[in-house]
């Protein structure tokens, strides 16, 4: 076997909660910064960019013969430490990783699974999709690194996990398991406060229904704080109005789903 037709299987990349690119479970010994930020730069920019792009993403450098010599040096450090000649491959003026390394991620893994489950027929199917994809999904995407760049990437992926966790979160209400449902909705929040109000308002029925009207409202306030202190906004109307009827008792999910009103995106 040829080092231009690695199988899949012999690397793993994990870029959320750590970095590190193991190799037949062998973690890669980097020579060089340069090199690991070249290699997740690439990850980060699936269909590939120019070298004037990723010196200047990466290095705040002009595209001039000393910088593209840097690059040089950082690209054959990262073939080198792989073994794999085609780790990077170019095309066009493109750099890129080759596919079989960004298969090997789990954020591929999250992605694929996410895909799977929008295109799933039964509920339970779906569900079993959407564990996969957040088993894969354990932490900020390349919490060591800074940069426009990186923070564009993170965004994206932070978004797929919620993503995952408010559809679990709707396949358990709809099957009337309201503490799973509450614990996907907490952890969405988690992932990003700034979630949809519909969905807050969702997480305080679920506290209603599998606690009570204290930690529902609780909730409310902590929610009402941070919108407070952090954007300087206020919760929608609706939501206050949902809040006081909570605080005076009323069960949501008794008679009918809960529907949430007024929802909208933080943004």
């Amino acid at each position: 076997m040829t080092d231009g037709d690695r199988p899949t299987g012999d690397w793993l990349l994990r870029s959320l909660g750590q970095a590190e690119v193991l190799r037949g479970g062998v973690p890669v010994a980097w020579p060089a910064r340069s090199a690991e930020e070249l290699l997740w730069y690439l990850h980060a920019h699936p269909d590939g960019r120019y070298r004037h792009d990723l010196l200047r993403d990466l290095w705040d450098l002009e595209d001039t013969p000393a910088a593209a010599n840097r690059f040089r040096v950082a690209l054959h450090r990262l073939r080198h430490a792989l073994d794999f000649p085609e780790a990077v491959t170019e095309r066009g003026g493109r750099y890129a990783l080759h596919p079989d390394l960004l298969a090997a991620s789990d954020t591929a893994a999250l992605h694929r699974a996410l895909r799977g489950a929008r295109e799933a027929q039964l509920p339970r199917e779906q569900e079993d999709l959407l564990r996969r994809a957040l088993a894969s999904a354990d932490g900020e995407y390349l919490p060591h690194l800074t940069g426009e760049w990186v923070q564009e990437a993170r965004q994206a992926h932070r978004a797929a996990v919620v993503e995952a966790h408010l559809t679990l979160a709707r396949l358990h209400c709809a099957a009337h398991e309201c503490p799973l449902a509450a614990q996907d909705l907490v952890r969405a929040a988690q992932t990003d406060p700034l979630i949809g109000e519909d969905h807050h308002q969702r997480l305080m029925a679920c506290l209603a229904m599998t606690r009570d009207r204290y930690a529902a409202t609780e909730y409310y306030r902590r929610y009402r704080q941070y919108l407070l202190t952090e954007i300087g906004d206020t919760p929608l109307p609706e939501t206050v109005a949902f809040a006081e009827r909570l605080k005076g008792g009323e069960l949501p999910c008794v008679n009918a789903p809960f529907r949430p009103a007024g929802s909208g995106d933080r943004s």
